[in-house]
């Protein structure tokens, strides 16, 4: 039995529009994420899924339009509400496995068991090399772990299986799977399509000339 997100809320995006320099990327989005929800972005480079995850997330201001959670302005929010993982991995290179996931627990100020955590992720025997050297495969491994020290609801995600090789992604439809199973959120950005990974995971493709973009019931 899941332990249930004490935390969990709904992430609501009201007529957005993101822009990059002079050219408009999306615009009139409105998208609504409920516990237990997951939306999957399809689309092409540079058509704004990662703006769009970096808007949601707090990282980069929309040109126009809210972005809530709880009907709260997500700015009034420091930490808490989401975590982010882009294309880069936050790790700080010349620290151990263990070391980085002891920096992240004491940001998130989180009970978890670090080595616990390494368990689910499939670096236990690694928890004590140094980020640096690190595969590129084990690297994203150890992103994957900072998602589960941070005990956030939402979880928003740009390629999280990227580098990674089969049993990589496989873990991470299970911990996405598990996240759901907890009422968790996910907002994630993907080229290939993600099994299904909960009862209410949806399509959100965005398309040039068409910037709103259209969102299947199921996927």
């Amino acid at each position: 039995m899941h332990k249930l997100y004490q935390n969990a809320g709904i992430l609501t995006v009201k007529n957005l529009s993101v822009r990059r320099g002079n050219l408009t990327l999306i615009s009139s989005l409105d998208i609504s994420l409920a516990p237990g929800d997951t939306i999957w972005i399809k689309g092409g480079n540079g058509i704004g899924k990662t703006s769009l995850l970096q808007c949601c997330a707090g990282l980069l201001r929309p040109h126009t339009g809210q972005i809530l959670w709880n009907d709260t302005n997500i700015e009034k929010y420091a930490t808490g509400y989401c975590i982010y993982q882009g294309h880069m991995d936050a790790h700080k290179p010349e620290l151990s496995a263990t070391e980085n996931l002891e920096f992240w627990k004491s940001v998130y100020n989180s009970a978890h068991d670090i080595n616990m955590v390494l368990e689910r992720v499939g670096l236990r025997q690694q928890r004590k090399l140094r980020a640096k050297k690190l595969s590129a495969g084990q690297s994203r491994r150890l992103a994957l772990a900072r998602l589960l020290i941070s005990n956030t609801p939402l979880w928003i995600l740009d390629e999280p299986s990227a580098a990674m090789d089969v049993k990589g992604r496989d873990l991470v439809e299970s911990l996405l799977q598990d996240h759901i199973a907890k009422n968790g959120s996910v907002l994630l950005a993907s080229h290939g399509a993600p099994t299904r990974i909960g009862n209410n995971t949806r399509l959100l493709t965005l398309q040039e000339g068409h910037n709103a973009g259209d969102i299947d019931a199921s996927v």
